[in-house]
């Protein structure tokens, strides 16, 4: 029976869902699932997580849980790595240094500084990994998802001279061919495509059905506004390219300079979320408190299949029943113009003899203009770490089109300098590879920086994000979902038995003990409370669920009559009654932003009761709603 070892299980989530993609092949109910983090607490929440899923699917998994990596290694067949080095700590490093110097990011995991300096921290972890697989489990496949996802896979590939087979493997392109044929009407099992590219910047060069380009229909599609509003970056971006990007458009937008460095304007424009990671981060905390919670209850958990390819490439590889997945792996004449070794990412073949990428051939000019910046910031990431050489650091953060675009050479050298000090050397107790060989040729800075304490910075980032949030609302009741009764498309306009009860009741209440029947489930309002940012999310609160609507209800005391202004960010649209009158309704599809729609109310003296509507096109969905405390 084979041996997975999940290295950075501390992702107590992705971890859970994968290791039921794994148990629920009828060939691997026995399988021994190795976990390893560096975190004891995560990592007994997450080992007890998977023991849940073990139950719910009937499984009879060997768990083992370890601190010890070379423990969790030992004898493995497959080896999934998910590590972020330096955690949250490392991450506000990497947005509010180059902050400083007029750099704003939206997610800075896969490129600019944020991205080549999470690759640099991870570089060390890397290599010795892989020279603990070399020793104890020479045969296995590495399953990488951590990001950087190019230059982890250099860094696996190029550090340790081809003894590691490893894939990269993401999930933007399965999901956005999905999201794609959501906007067509199209079912995306019936269709096919060819997407080619690097990981994040791989384009879909066709989509067909029964061999018709069904590219004309999303050209048509992106003209339906709440199609367009969706996903306004790489609408712009197919515009000037021909063609569709896999990844999502806040990524995209610090991809490139035609977003975040032309400014505010452009920014709200497009819809661009900046700090949007940091959030998720927040987020992510608060989620392993509740995971946490979970695990000491005997509440069943419940188990869907995920569409991450981890467990195809497993399944292929085991049984030889051959598969077809997206993975990422050096390119050697895929794409024949692209360097030989540039990772790229292809439809790759799965069977007994391992991963192969498959034959794509050229790719279309513009695009090979687009990635190159960013291929040869991976070559320069790689040459730096293996060589010690600072001078590469400089030259590939020069490469960055978004830093380009807003630094000056001398800025970006000293940006670079801080980044490097504020991080450390792993040999000094941080987290970098030594990056001061003789080689270097280019002189530095010339400045000093000191280190950054990661718990004063966390605790600024905290503190500024609770007076930022000071005046969100928190304690709320919710209900739903309810799917929308038109299969593909949802409204606000669509009235549903909660705001028929609303209605009758002459003061903007809602009875929270109300129940509703949706199908074979009983929905009741529960409590739920926003996040430290003011954040509901909808996906925690009443489930993920496409084309749907659910409602927020709570109440607020004023002590006088007073005007003032609501302000309301949604994922998607949004409606909100006060004391039983309509105030504001925005159908719309976007990313969440907090505080983009503003409107005047007027507060009464005593309760005032405010009933919230969103709707959901795709993916997660939630808002948030602030009211200003009163001036006395």
């Amino acid at each position: 029976m084979i041996k997975v070892a999940m290295i950075g299980a501390g992702s107590v989530v992705f971890c859970k869902n994968l290791t039921g993609d794994i148990l629920s092949y009828p060939e691997f109910k026995n399988a021994t699932l190795a976990y390893m983090d560096i975190d004891k607490e995560r990592l007994e929440v997450g080992a007890a997580l998977c023991k849940k899923v073990g139950q719910a699917l009937g499984a009879n998994p060997t768990i083992i849980a370890t601190q010890n990596r070379r423990e969790a290694l030992e004898g493995a067949d497959f080896v999934i790595n998910m590590v972020q080095i330096g955690g949250m700590d490392s991450t506000l490093v990497d947005f509010e240094i180059p902050r400083k110097y007029g750099l704003n990011f939206t997610i800075a995991d896969t490129t600019g500084p944020g991205g080549l300096f999470r690759a640099l921290r991870t570089y060390p972890m890397l290599k010795g990994l892989c020279q603990d697989m070399m020793d104890v489990c020479p045969n296995a496949w590495i399953l990488n998802y951590s990001n950087p996802m190019s230059m982890n896979i250099q860094a696996i590939y190029r550090t340790c001279g081809g003894g590691v087979k490893a894939v990269g493997l993401c999930h933007s392109v399965q999901g956005t061919f999905n999201q794609l044929m959501g906007y067509i009407g199209e079912h995306p099992a019936e269709c096919e495509f060819l997407c080619a590219g690097i990981n994040h910047m791989a384009f879909y060069l066709r989509m067909l059905r029964n061999r018709k380009d069904l590219y004309p229909r999303l050209w048509d599609a992106m003209n339906r506004e709440e199609v367009y509003n969706s996903n306004k970056v790489r609408f712009e971006l197919m515009k000037m390219l021909g063609y569709f990007v896999t990844e999502s458009s806040e990524h995209c937008a610090e991809y490139n300079p035609y977003f975040i460095p032309r400014g505010r304007t452009a920014i709200e424009k497009y819809s661009v979320p900046i700090d949007e990671y940091l959030v998720r981060c927040d987020g992510i905390v608060e989620q392993f408190e509740r995971m946490k919670a979970f695990t000491k209850t005997d509440d069943p958990i419940t188990v869907k299949r995920s569409h991450e390819y981890g467990s195809t490439i497993i399944h292929a590889q085991v049984t030889g029943k051959p598969a077809v997945v997206y993975g990422n792996m050096p390119n050697r004449g895929a794409i024949t113009n692209l360097p030989p070794t540039a990772i790229v990412e292809v439809p790759t073949l799965v069977d007994r003899s391992g991963c192969q990428l498959t034959a794509v051939g050229e790719l279309p000019p513009q695009i090979v203009a687009y990635v190159m910046p960013h291929v040869q910031q991976h070559e320069l990431f790689i040459r730096a770490a293996m060589e010690g050489r600072r001078d590469y650091i400089y030259q590939a953060a020069m490469s960055d089109p978004l830093t380009a675009a807003t630094l000056t050479l001398d800025k970006i050298k000293e940006l670079c300098d801080e980044l490097i000090a504020a991080h450390g050397f792993e040999a000094d107790g941080g987290n970098l590879p030594p990056l001061d060989s003789p080689k270097t040729i280019v002189p530095t800075s010339g400045k000093t920086f000191g280190r950054v304490d990661p718990k004063a910075l966390h605790e600024s980032w905290d503190q500024a994000q609770n007076q930022a949030a000071a005046d969100h609302l928190k304690n709320w009741q919710i209900i739903g979902p309810f799917p929308s009764l038109t299969p593909g498309t949802v409204s606000l306009k669509q009235e549903t038995a909660v705001e028929n009860d609303f209605f009758k009741r002459a003061d903007g209440s809602v009875d929270i003990k109300a129940s509703y029947i949706i199908g074979d489930k009983t929905l009741t309002w529960k409590p739920f409370q926003a996040n430290k940012q003011g954040y509901i999310g909808l996906g925690a609160a009443v489930g993920r669920m496409e084309w749907a609507v659910a409602y927020a209800y709570t109440e607020i005391e004023s002590v006088h009559p007073r005007e003032c202004v609501l302000k309301c960010g949604s994922k998607d649209g949004i409606k909100i009654w006060l004391n039983g009158e309509v105030v504001h309704e925005h159908e719309v599809s976007r990313t969440y932003s907090t505080n983009e729609d503003s409107v005047p109310i007027w507060l009464k003296t005593g309760i005032n009761r405010i009933l919230v509507k969103i709707d959901n096109y795709k993916n997660n969905w939630g808002f948030s709603i602030s009211i200003p405390k009163p001036n006395f």
